[in-house]
């Protein structure tokens, strides 16, 4: 009996024991290497808490917990501390989707033998600030959405369009989308705007959302004309998914494939 009163106070006493001060997070490096795994490298000033030998890691993005899919990787030297690791994107959980992008708190922690956090790398950055996050924009919409199949063919009297998003899911859970709003440009040229409802996009898979649509001649004659003469195509759009803490709108700006 004496033993387990002493195993509760010493397990208390570590819960109760603050944790490393963080050394402060500079700039955040994502790359995709498939679309299935986000490569991510933490970028931070160099700090007297640096240790060797670390057994284990874990990150909080917000209030939720990622599992981290790699060894732990530190390193040290001309006065930054790098921390590299994988994310599996379909063991994240849902809680991310209701984390603000222009406002994400980041904290890594380095775990000694016993799990106790002896290395912390912490900060806020804003996904939208190339600045503190290096992301491969044109890396991310070839492997989560694209627009393809686009076909604007005009007759005497209307213009008939039609195009295929195709949007990525990369999750282990479903994704709500209670709603899309679209406009379609060609050369610079509007050439139609709508919406969609609702739909899902199921984990690990493509969804397909289908635009088509008879438009009168005099309203998209212009943006026809530029794309049978092989002007830049492209869809701006705005994705509304439903999150634990309500609705999140993510924009989306495609480029047609030809």
């Amino acid at each position: 009996m004496m033993l387990v009163h002493a195993l509760v106070l010493i397990a208390a006493a570590r819960a109760a024991a603050p944790g490393p001060t963080p050394v402060r997070l500079q700039r955040v490096t994502i790359e995709v290497p498939d679309r299935d795994l986000v490569r991510v490298t933490l970028h931070a000033a160099a700090g007297p808490a640096i240790r060797t030998g670390l057994a284990g890691q874990r990150l909080r993005l917000g209030d939720a917990a990622v599992p981290l899919a790699t060894p732990v990787d530190v390193a040290v030297g001309e006065g930054e501390t790098r921390v590299d690791f994988d994310v599996k994107l379909r063991e994240a959980p849902e809680a991310i989707l209701a984390i603000d992008p222009n406002r994400v708190p980041v904290l890594w922690e380095g775990l000694d033998g016993a799990a106790a956090p002896v290395l912390a790398v912490g900060g806020t950055v804003d996904f939208g600030d190339s600045g503190e996050v290096n992301l491969p924009v044109a890396a991310l919409y070839r492997a989560y959405a694209r627009l393809s199949d686009l076909s604007i063919t005009p007759s005497l009297t209307a213009v008939s369009v039609r195009a295929l998003i195709s949007l990525y899911n990369p999750f282990g859970f479903d994704v709500v989308a209670t709603g899309f709003a679209y406009r379609l440009t060609v050369g610079g040229q509007s050439v139609l705007a709508g919406k969609q409802p609702g739909f899902r996009l199921r984990a690990g898979r493509h969804s397909d959302v289908l635009v088509e649509q008879d438009l009168p001649l005099a309203d998209a004659m212009g943006g026809a004309a530029a794309f049978v003469h092989g002007a830049p195509a492209q869809l701006e759009g705005t994705l509304t998914i439903r999150t634990p803490t309500g609705e999140r709108i993510v924009p989306l700006l495609l480029q047609a494939q030809r």
